[in-house]
This record gives structure tokens, C-alpha cells and sequence, in this order.
């Protein structure tokens, strides 16, 4: 748990000094954006191991690979506090009103991966493993849904407004929607097969 913590606090730690360094130095874009950009980042390390296992089965067991797998609950953790780091920044910055009914269809994209991640983020634990059983892992496919928001939110958000930032992110988010239909299909084509078999062999 103690060197979870470690690599938890290292992640959060260089986040905002990457952050800092975008932002105030090189001044490619706001830090409401760059914070938001960082969560896009760990949120695709915790997804690609998964990925790789299958679409890229002889990259599965790489070290790097292995490291992300490894680590993917800190990294989802630290996704998730970036993400409502930028949440807070945005809130604030454009002075929205949740309560307004109006806001809340807006910004339903940004609202609704929110909320995934917190969901995720609470029941990353051993805990909640125990507790859940069978449905943790239904709970946690929920990561996946985001891969389909996260496009809308990237183009309705800055849409006439777009940084430097803005297209390095939209390229992460298209090769993880592709890879993850990737992964779909062959699992669908596997499923398939095996109950193709199974009648066959009750033939």
C-alpha cells in the first residue's frame, strides 16, 4: 500500500509540474486546458493494458505494458483528481451555475465523465473488490464509455477556441476509440467462435 501511495503521489506530482511547465512557461494554453489534458493522459495508461491484451498480444507482456497494468489504479486515481481539478477551474473561471438546468445540458459531456471517474475512483480499492465481486468488473467496463464521450467533449468544449493541445489530444482519444473497436470485434468474432464450437460438438 505504501509504495501505491509512492507511485499515487509521484504521478499527482509530476502532473502539475508538467502542468506549471505548459501553462506559465511555455504558454501553449490555459490551465483549466492542461489540467485536463494530463487526466486524458493517465485515463489512457489505465485503459491500453487491457487493450494491448488483446489487440497486441505479443506487446502484452512488455515491460512498459506490464508497468501500466501494474500501476493502472494510480493512474486511474490521479485521472480522476486532475479531472475534477479541471472541473473546478472551468466552474470557476466561467462562473457556470450547476443548479441551472440549462448549465447542466452544456455541460453534460464534462458532467457525465466526471461522474464515471468518480465512480471509478472510489471503488479502486480492495475493499470495494471484496464487497462487489463479480459486479466490480461490471462497474469498471463503465471506463470504456468514456472513450465514446470523451470526442464530443473535446470538440463541443473547444470548438472556435482550440490550443496547441487540442489536436494531440483528439489524435490520443481517435487511437484509443479505434483500438477499443479493435479489442470489441475480436472479442465478439472469439465469442462467436466458441459457441460455434459448442453447438458443433453437441452436435
Amino acid at each position: 500500500m505504501g509504495k501505491g501511495y509512492l507511485v499515487f503521489s509521484q504521478l499527482v506530482i509530476w502532473g502539475y509540474i508538467i502542468s506549471a511547465l505548459l501553462t506559465f512557461v511555455l504558454k501553449i494554453a490555459p490551465l483549466a486546458n492542461i489540467i485536463g489534458f494530463v487526466s486524458l493522459i493517465y485515463y489512457s495508461a489505465t485503459i491500453y493494458p487491457s487493450i494491448f491484451k488483446i489487440v497486441f498480444p505479443h506487446f502484452h507482456k512488455h515491460t512498459f505494458i506490464k508497468l501500466l497494468s501494474k500501476n493502472r489504479r494510480y493512474f486511474g486515481i490521479a485521472a480522476f483528481c486532475f479531472a475534477s481539478h479541471h472541473s473546478v477551474l472551468v466552474i470557476f473561471n466561467k462562473k457556470l451555475n450547476l443548479l441551472n438546468f440549462g448549465t447542466c445540458i452544456h455541460t453534460f459531456t464534462g458532467l457525465s465523465i466526471l461522474v464515471i471517474f468518480t465512480l471509478l475512483a472510489v471503488t479502486s480499492n480492495d475493499i470495494s473488490i471484496k464487497l462487489l465481486k463479480s459486479n466490480w468488473k461490471k462497474l469498471h467496463t463503465l471506463t470504456y464509455l468514456v472513450i465514446f464521450i470523451l470526442p464530443l467533449h473535446i470538440l463541443l468544449k473547444m470548438y472556435g477556441s482550440w490550443t496547441y493541445i487540442t489536436p494531440i489530444a483528439m489524435i490520443i482519444v481517435l487511437i484509443s476509440f479505434f483500438m477499443l473497436s479493435q479489442k470489441l470485434t475480436i472479442q465478439f468474432i472469439q465469442s462467436l467462435n466458441k459457441q460455434l464450437i459448442n453447438v458443433y460438438i453437441r452436435r
